[in-house]
């Protein structure tokens, strides 16, 4: 028998004759110290409700500098206490569903909704009041940031951005700037590493504090990155990197990560005929990104409202593996009524209680990310979370004939494969469930993944039958077989599986 190795996550080029692999609420792990395979593939941390607001999107999700956590749902603002209770603090702009940015100076957090208008939350006594500039320089804002004691807004439909004076919310009206490099309205800004990115549609430029006497910030001389975004949400830093869906004066749909003063394409293939097919569909400009490290592993999450798919980059298996072909998987919520995967159901993160936890696009919920639940806890019902993988095309195996008994693997080179056997190595005897519960599901295309067998199920063993093994006998032949399995059961981590296949003759 030989080992298929899973050696990456999804990846489903624009033609199927090429790969079809999906990953779907599975992401790898690269294993050391001589493991029995290279990779491992776990399964996503499950939802488990912490707060309830009202029955709207959750907008976003802040810690503050002095550790407490604030949250936008709808158009209501609320504290969340250490014991995830809810407390109303006020109201913005009513009508909009986009996202909201918010910052602090460690005396003030700043909300910002992409309207004219923005609002404070003063840290000390939790009073909430609108801004109000007298000077007219603020115009409210898309995204806020904070560098040496200044926050900064971009002025939404322009190129200018915004600062206030130091250590305070109130304005100058000479402390605003225009991104002037190029001459497209900004997107967002963004402060990393002791750098403020202005990004624009097409452009995006590099500012830094100069301590100047009439505008401290001046254009960093001789950096430029030559892409903008297409989505605004979409942007999002973690370490020393800048993540955005691209848009440039060359096309669009491409992920892009802007490392210091290196612009690096992150999306595969795949990926980007994902993308394209959703911008073809509808709009890919409503993209949600945002940065989280869970695990050790750093993950960027790339949601598309309109095209109803979660895409998750992680850095770690990235920069393991030499470039990011490999570095994305999918996940998504299966409605339980219907059985159909939806985008995750993430609206924005934040670092929480010392809990990574999320908001929902929808309904008000404040989810933790827990990686021991296996489920989705939805409006009250607890969603079985569908764990997918598809193996890579198989089209080797061994020779049919061998000398002395033995039987070499080789390429079938178009011959036919006859496949005995499939042994799945999947982690078994630890989910809490017995019997059918803890059922895997094959899979198999012989027409290069246009259409798949029916589901053929096996149990994943009993709790404390920690050395089942889910076997298929008895195969069939095929010429380029491809393999997919799933389930809904945890914990039950995917090390790959074992084939007993041989290459006929003709």
């Amino acid at each position: 028998m030989a080992r298929l190795q899973l050696m990456s996550g999804s990846y489903s080029a624009r033609s199927i004759i090429a790969n079809c692999q999906k990953c779907i609420n599975l992401y790898p792990e690269q294993n050391f110290a001589n493991p029995p395979c290279e990779f491992t593939h776990y399964q996503r941390a499950g939802l488990v409700p912490v707060a309830n607001g009202p029955v709207a999107p959750v907008r976003g999700l802040y810690r503050a500098s002095n550790g407490v956590g604030y949250t936008v749902i709808d158009d209501q603002v609320f504290r969340i206490g250490s014991d995830w209770s809810l407390n109303m603090l006020g109201r913005i702009t009513p009508g909009r569903i986009n996202n909201v940015s918010m910052i602090d100076n460690g005396a003030t957090i700043v909300i910002v909704d992409g309207s004219s208008n923005g609002y404070t939350i003063d840290l000390l006594t939790n009073a909430f009041a609108p801004i109000n500039d007298p000077t007219g320089i603020f115009q409210g804002g898309i995204r806020a940031d904070y560098m040496d004691t200044f926050l900064l807004f971009n002025t939404p439909n322009s190129n200018e951005f915004v600062s206030t004076l130091s250590n305070a919310v109130s304005f100058d009206p000479t402390y605003f700037a225009f991104k002037t490099a190029y001459p497209d309205n900004m997107q967002a800004l963004i402060v990393n590493m002791h750098e403020i990115y202005m990004i624009g549609t097409l452009k995006t430029e590099l500012w830094q504090n100069l301590g100047l006497a009439q505008f401290p910030f001046a254009i960093l001389q001789g950096v430029y990155h030559e892409h903008g975004t297409v989505a605004p949400y979409s942007v999002a830093s973690m370490d020393q990197n800048v993540y955005m869906l691209g848009q440039d004066l060359q096309g669009q749909g491409v992920v892009w990560k802007l490392s210091g003063y290196s612009s690096i394409r992150i999306s595969s293939h795949a990926v980007e005929e994902s993308i394209r097919r959703m911008y073809m569909a509808g709009t890919i400009a409503d993209a949600i990104g945002y940065t989280y490290q869970q695990g050790g592993h750093m993950f960027y999450v790339l949601h598309f409202p309109s095209g109803d798919e979660t895409w998750v980059y992680d850095e770690v298996v990235a920069q393991s593996q030499g470039g990011a072909a490999s570095a994305w998987h999918q996940e998504g919520w299966t409605d339980p009524a219907t059985g159909v995967l939806h985008r995750h159901r993430a609206n924005c993160h934040a670092l929480i209680n010392g809990r990574n936890v999320v908001g929902d696009w929808q309904n008000g919920t404040i989810y933790y990310m827990d990686f021991d639940t296996y489920t989705d806890t939805v409006d009250g019902v607890v969603c079985p979370m569908q764990y997918l993988r598809t193996f890579p095309h198989i089209s080797y195996g061994e020779i049919e004939q061998g000398i002395l008994g033995r039987r070499p693997m080789i390429v079938a080179d178009g011959r036919r494969v006859q496949f005995k056997e499939f042994m799945l190595d999947i982690e078994s005897g630890l989910a809490p469930h017995n019997g059918d519960d803890n059922l895997v599901i094959l899979r198999y295309s012989d027409d290069r993944g246009r259409t798949y067998s029916s589901d053929v199920l096996q149990r994943g063993g009993n709790l404390g039958e920690y050395l089942t093994r889910p076997t298929w006998m008895g195969l069939g032949i095929a010429r380029d077989r491809i393999f997919e399995v799933e389930y809904s059961f945890g914990p039950a981590a995917l090390n790959g599986a074992w084939i007993d296949a041989t290459v006929l003759e003709s």
